[in-house]
């Protein structure tokens, strides 16, 4: 008999290695979205619990509130909505160098830090996430400067997002 041992995704998470050059990216790219929600993916290597490349994604919540505000009523100042066709050009890019998503992110322009119901109704539109292993990085923007992030991870034994402070 062969009995398995597995990491859970809370170990898994928690061996994630963010670099600060990769942090830098996703909190410039959120003071340059602000007053608006900027949203994004990182990528790393498949094998590897790295993140090396930051891919900011185009916010359609606007969009989306213009043609439908009966079905999406908040605007891209208080929710986001990723790009589908970038999302899907990030993961040919991922896919050709053998990497993966790694984390997905967000701003709360003017708010703190802090996993949203509406952030967990998107992660886990099914009652878990859709993306176990995948990392959520939520970055709180004050008057156009990036003052703190955490990310949080999905913790398979206790079915809840906890949270690892970043800055």
């Amino acid at each position: 008999m062969v009995i398995g041992i597995y990491l859970s995704t809370l170990e898994l998470m928690r061996d994630l290695k963010i670099s600060s050059y990769v942090l830098d990216m996703m909190l410039r790219h959120a003071e340059r979205e602000y007053p608006n929600e900027a949203c994004g993916i990182v990528i790393g290597p498949k094998t590897k619990r790295v993140a090396l490349g930051v891919f900011p994604v185009k916010n359609i919540q606007d969009e989306l509130h213009a043609r439908d505000p009966q079905r999406y009523p908040r605007q891209a100042k208080t929710a986001y909505q990723m790009d589908p066709k970038e999302v899907k050009v990030v993961e040919k890019e991922a896919e050709s160098k053998a990497f993966e998503p790694k984390l997905f992110y967000h701003s709360h322009p003017d708010h703190a830090v802090y996993f949203s119901d509406e952030d967990k109704a998107m992660a886990c539109p099914w009652g878990e996430p859709s993306y176990p292993e995948v990392g959520h990085v939520v970055i709180s923007v004050e008057q156009g400067k990036a003052r703190a992030a955490s990310e949080f991870y999905w913790n398979s034994m206790t079915k809840t997002f906890e949270e690892r402070k970043l800055r």
